[in-house]
């Protein structure tokens, strides 16, 4: 009868731990390195720079909104990793947080803020909205010379919330104005509203009066050319004048639009005086 011999429980052991201890031991040693070479303080690490006005958030609030991880973010290089194949997650009124690892584990994370397009003049403030309808800033001066929304009544003009006008559809009216103007590449520096609803947009020392609609493209579109012909006729006559262009009657861009001479600008200074009028009648087709 043959006798197989059983392995003594000692000897498995053994042989086992003489597997598992060098592997063991190489995940403490790197772990040792990484912690040694990698570890980061976020108070001395890492930098903060927010690209916009708007003043929603503070440095430490984007710092600590990024670096949260327990484990990843304590580590420059785990962090490196992450971010070379996911990006980081937004904040609201924040368009894009990027996190870059520089020399000698630094790290740079930079917030870019949904930028201002237009604003409100209310109260004697400007208020910047962006392109959700948030009133991101308040300031005394159009610092960012952007197209201006003056003549309409608000139900709500609050921080950081999307204002509401009193005729709900005049919100839609503005930013499709201002989006239309953005796509055409051209500046508006006001758009005004009258007691009836009417808009009116000046660019320059110029300004279209357009009506009543709930879109107003095919005119907007035809604005650069127009504004074109009308430097080409003050060169030709030598004078600078600034014109009142009627398109209230504009349906398609082969219709007849009228610019009226308003008064000359003087060339000292650029601008139009107050209270100047001309009643020079011009047809602009």
């Amino acid at each position: 009868m043959a006798v197989i011999p059983v392995e003594r429980r000692s000897t498995r052991f053994l042989r086992r731990l003489i597997i598992i201890f060098p592997i063991l031991s190489f995940f403490i040693v790197a772990g040792y390195q990484l912690h040694l070479k990698y570890l980061i303080d976020p108070a001395k690490d890492v930098s903060v720079t927010i690209v916009g006005f708007s003043e929603r958030y503070t440095e430490e609030e984007i710092r600590d909104h990024v670096i949260k991880d327990r484990f990843r973010d304590r580590y420059s290089l785990l962090i490196k990793w992450y971010y070379k194949y996911y990006e980081a997650e937004t904040l609201p009124f924040i368009e894009k947080i990027t996190v870059e690892v520089g020399e000698n584990n630094k790290i740079q994370i930079t917030a870019y803020e949904k930028p201002p397009i237009a604003c409100i003049y209310d109260m004697g403030f400007y208020l910047y909205f962006n392109r959700d309808g948030e009133i991101i800033s308040s300031r005394m001066t159009n610092t960012e010379n952007l197209p201006v929304v003056t003549g309409l009544k608000y139900n709500n003009l609050a921080m950081y919330q999307v204002f509401e006008t009193q005729d709900n559809g005049l919100f839609q009216v503005i930013m499709s104005i201002v989006f239309q103007m953005q796509d055409k590449n051209f500046h508006i520096d006001e758009i005004a509203f009258d007691a009836n609803k009417s808009a009116t947009i000046s660019v320059g020392a110029n300004r279209y009066f357009l009506g009543v609609r709930k879109v107003y493209d095919v005119q907007i579109a035809m604005i650069p050319e127009v504004e074109k012909k009308l430097r080409e006729r003050n060169a030709e006559t030598g004078r600078n004048v600034a014109y009142d262009i009627n398109m209230e009657g504009v349906m398609q861009s082969d219709d007849d639009f009228y610019a009226r001479e308003r008064e000359e600008i003087p060339e000292e200074n650029g601008n139009p005086d107050d209270g100047g009028n001309s009643d020079g009648d011009s047809d602009g087709k």
